[in-house]
């Protein structure tokens, strides 16, 4: 599987890998679980690995850096879409009043709200 390291620790030996499965990220941990690295994956290295799910985490083995900082801008670019999405939110339903004076009784067309796209 293929991945990008979104966080790293070169002094903890620890590091957080985003898959392109797109499941649960990936732990690695340990220098042991390194293969052909000749230092500490950093954040952006696009790195091939295998993944062991244990006690509901996802640990990475086998992990090989295939190409070093290609993608350092992933994971504030993530952080930056997360916070645009969250102060973009609308709410989805709309109360609308059944209470219209000019209101017949007889059953009215469905429209889409105003300012909807």
């Amino acid at each position: 599987m293929i991945g990008v390291i979104m966080w790293s620790s070169e002094d903890k030996a620890k590091a957080v890998i985003w898959c392109e499965d797109h499941a649960a990220l990936a732990y690695l941990q340990g220098t042991e679980n390194l293969t052909g690295a000749s230092s500490w994956p950093a954040v952006g290295d696009l790195v091939e690995l295998e993944c062991d799910t244990v006690n509901g985490m996802r640990y990475a083995r086998s992990v090989n850096v295939i190409s070093g900082h290609k993608r350092a801008e992933l994971p504030s670019l993530l952080r930056s879409m997360s916070e645009t999405q969250n102060a973009q939110k609308r709410p989805v339903l709309r109360v609308v009043s059944s209470q219209d004076a000019s209101w017949s009784g007889e059953p009215r067309p469905l429209r889409e709200a105003s300012g909807r796209r």
